[in-house]
């Protein structure tokens, strides 16, 4: 739907200006030649189907399963293809609705750009944009169409994403714009002629971003085991084969085929990759309800990792609604030339910023008014120069920071800018020269006419913002452009604790070193230049910060990239919600902090689930791998083990991804996720191994002596999923305290064993389970205890772990 602003000047407009009729856009949107392109910038439902199904540990396992069910064994094939299919089909439906949800959230968001039709400017969707359509531009928009610019007012553009170069390039009339390019100053006029696929920046994202699944830290090291079990799958599966063979003398049997169903089921953890996977889009959508919109998944993740916070003042710790508080005339300037000279200034400016608006409002400069005098040119404003100018026959009118502005003569006037900055305000200085500037330089002969004093009132739920972030352990710092007594200022009223604060100026006289130790230990910057925050920002990534940035400006988009998460203002320019992570829909940073702690139990989440699959596969491997050194028959069949991970692994792991059960706090991957799991695996491995083996030889070494000790393995695994599922969500069987502050897990936990312990005395012939007698499950109970035993003070001293880590550090 088009959103129409009345403009009387555009009713003057001459034709090549005015726009496109009705009927011309309708009969351009019969032809195709409307802009309505979508690049692949997500996951298609062909990509889902294809990484949840036809992915190497399904169709290793589909094959044996079909062998299998060819020598007539039904109960491995319900079974473990229960726990294969319901797998596959679970993750696909499930990331299909998440799709679909999240494609639909963003489509509410789509961008939307400025056209003239029917000489009247009109507000549509970006893909509504059709050829030979006039589109106005201003600073920090983005040019969503090639074409050609119809009138230039000091338009400079910034076309780096498609050609690698910083600098601005000045565009005139006639001359080409590239979509993709975004404006930086100025203003200007253009006309459509190339959109859709064919467009410069189409053509690209088809081509250099098509879709490529950016994976999160944590998701990187799952790929890694995944890639590993993949590894010893290929590798161990074949030598299965040929272990049966020298029990059995042949290899194609049934027997075989079970224990390679079973191998294979237990050492690749597919299931933590469905469940990381849920974990972050079921927290995209969460957050997305805070009014945080998450453009991409794995920002969900880096929510949950930041350590430091960077913003401007301005809209963050303000309100972003600046008014004149008084102006103060100089050099005998009277009030009412004052007024006049910003009136004439104001109207021939190419594009007014929210600062400009402002004294706009003051001088009574009506937008839609036409100037008294046309100005000769314009240098426009940008965040580097800090002021701009508008030439005129005979006079310059200029308009900026006071610093830049005043001259050095006036050193008065400069204390007295100085002492309203510490108050909080923000200073402009006004100053006229005579004669046309002839460069890009102030003329030295410039005289100050006015210091124009603003103010922004502080947010009034700013400080508990800024507590809840510190409660993250999250670390602030101000980066701005302005002054820096109106920033500490306005920091101060914040409730803000200014450690140390830096200029711009102080930064660009220290070395590297020094810069580096500036970035750590100041939380203010002021007069900051944007490359200067692009550096501070990869100076904190160097030495080990996890940076957050936020942005709503065309000069912060360089900072944005660099962040490890680049968070807009909804109300920003429309470049950095395009470069953005995360967009904030209400313009404001007080719903920040439940978006990083909702990114921390996202983590969490995924680090619970970890714990819970990568002991399962590591007792399995190592188990097998003892049982086959000790030449015993294989340890358990198929449908006990699918039927003891559904019911203590996928089961609680399912009910921790969907937040019915929480994890206890985990801070690193490494301590806190791997040393478990080699401790706790490990361990589990070798009771199992040494239980198994008791039972064999007790029962006697035939098959009822397998089939019991194979009964027994059935009760321990799920005694010991049990236990891990408790140390998970944080109970210790030795605590009894922590049984009590977490009945609901604990009872949970208790119950998903008892009825899959249950199910082998219910339906035995199926799970081919032999009741264990007095004795045997006394051994399990001794055994059991003894592993908790052993669990708790491994875990403690990391005893295990620290010693095959000890292998990998340097010497």
């Amino acid at each position: 739907m088009a959103l129409e602003t009345a403009n009387p000047q555009l009713k003057s407009l001459p034709d090549a200006l005015a726009g496109l009729t009705a009927a011309e856009v309708e009969e351009r949107v019969r032809r195709g030649e409307t802009n309505n392109f979508h690049p692949k910038v997500g996951r298609s439902y062909w990509d889902i189907i294809r990484e949840n199904v036809f992915n190497v540990f399904t169709l290793t396992m589909l094959i044996m399963l079909s062998i299998v069910l060819f020598m007539g064994d039904l109960s491995t094939v319900f079974f473990a293809g229960f726990s294969v299919v319901t797998n596959a089909a679970f993750g696909t439906i499930q990331e299909v609705y998440s799709k679909r949800k999240f494609d639909r959230l963003m489509a509410m968001q789509a961008p939307r750009v400025k056209v003239i039709r029917d000489r009247r400017e009109q507000e549509i969707s970006v893909f509504e944009v059709v050829k030979d359509d006039v589109l106005p531009i201003e600073p920090g928009d983005k040019i969503v169409a090639d074409g050609i610019a119809l009138d230039s007012d000091s338009l400079e553009m910034d076309e780096s994403q498609l050609t690698g170069e910083s600098d601005a390039v000045m565009k005139e009339a006639n001359d080409k714009l590239s979509s993709g390019s975004f404006c930086v100053a100025g203003s200007g006029i253009m006309r459509a002629q190339v959109v859709g696929e064919h467009s410069t920046v189409n053509k690209l994202t088809s081509v250099a971003k098509t879709y490529r699944y950016v994976l999160t830290p944590t998701q990187r090291r799952i790929n890694l085991i995944v890639q590993l079990s993949i590894f010893i799958m290929v590798v161990c599966t074949p030598m299965l084969f040929v272990a049966g063979y020298r029990q059995m003398g042949e290899i194609v049997n049934l027997t075989n085929f079970q224990s390679a169903v079973v191998f294979v089921a237990s050492i690749v953890p597919q299931g933590l990759v469905l469940t990381a996977t849920l974990s972050l889009t079921i927290g995209a959508i969460a957050i997305s309800r805070r009014q945080t919109l998450v453009q991409r998944v794995n920002a969900v993740e880096s929510m949950g990792n930041v350590t430091c916070l960077c913003f401007d003042k301005t809209g963050t710790l303000t309100e972003n609604k600046l008014a004149v508080h008084e102006a103060l005339p100089q050099n005998g300037t009277d009030e009412a030339v004052l007024k006049e000279k910003l009136r004439l200034m104001l109207l021939n400016l190419s594009a007014l910023n929210r600062t400009a608006a402002a004294i706009a409002v003051y001088a009574g400069a009506e937008k839609d008014a036409p100037p008294a005098q046309r100005k000769l040119r314009e240098v426009p404003f940008n965040s580097t120069r800090k002021w701009s100018a508008v030439i005129f026959p005979g006079e310059t009118l200029i308009i900026g920071a006071p610093e830049r502005v005043i001259t050095a003569s006036e050193k008065q006037l400069s204390e007295q800018a100085n002492a309203l900055a510490e108050r909080g305000y923000r200073l402009i200085a006004i100053s006229r020269a005579e004669g046309e500037l002839a460069d890009q330089s102030l003329p030295e002969n410039r005289k100050t006419m006015a210091l124009i004093v603003l103010s922004d009132r502080t947010r009034s739920d700013m400080k508990a913002t800024l507590d809840a972030f510190v409660a993250q352990n999250v670390e602030l710092k101000v980066i701005s452009g302005d002054n820096l007594q109106t920033v500490r200022e306005v920091a101060a009223q914040a409730g803000m604790n200014i450690r140390q604060a830096f200029t711009g100026d102080q930064l660009a006289q220290m070395n590297d070193i020094e810069f580096a130790a500036a970035a750590m230990e100041g939380n203010l910057f002021a007069r900051i230049e944007p490359d200067q925050k692009r550096k501070l920002i990869a100076s904190l990534k160097a030495q080990g910060h996890y940076v957050a940035m936020t942005g709503d400006g065309v000069n912060d988009v360089p900072s944005l990239k660099e962040a490890h998460l680049a968070i807009a203002m909804n109300d920003g320019a429309q470049i950095t919600k395009d470069v953005a992570d995360i967009v904030l829909l209400n313009n404001a940073l007080t719903t920040l902090p439940e978006a990083f702690f909702e990114g921390r139990t996202i983590t969490q989440i995924i680090f619970g689930t970890c714990k819970i699959f990568l002991v399962k596969n590591l007792y399995s491997l190592l188990f097998f791998v003892f049982v086959g050194f000790m030449y015993l028959p294989f340890p358990i069949n198929p449908t006990q083990i699918s039927w003891v991970t559904f019911g203590v692994v996928n089961i609680t792991a399912g009910l921790m991804t969907f937040r019915l059960y929480a994890p206890k706090k985990m801070e690193h991957f490494r301590k806190d996720v791997l040393d478990y799991v080699v401790t706790t695996g490990a361990l589990g491995a070798v009771m199992a191994t040494l239980l198994y083996a008791i039972t064999f030889f007790e029962r006697g070494e035939g098959v009822e002596g397998m089939l019991a000790a194979r009964s027994v393995i059935v009760v321990f695994l799920t005694l010991f999923g049990m236990l891990v599922f408790w140390n998970v969500c944080g109970i210790e069987i030795l605590q009894p305290r922590t049984w009590r502050h977490n009945p609901r897990v604990f009872l949970f936990g208790l119950g998903a064993a008892f009825v899959t312990i249950l199910a082998g005395y219910l339906v035995p012939q199926i799970l081919a389970f032999v009741p264990l007698n007095l004795l045997e499950w006394a051994l399990v109970i001794v055994v059991f205890s003894v592993t908790a035993v052993l669990m708790t003070i491994g875990v403690r001293t990391r005893f295990f772990s620290n010693l095959i880590w000890k292998l990998t550090a340097p010497p």
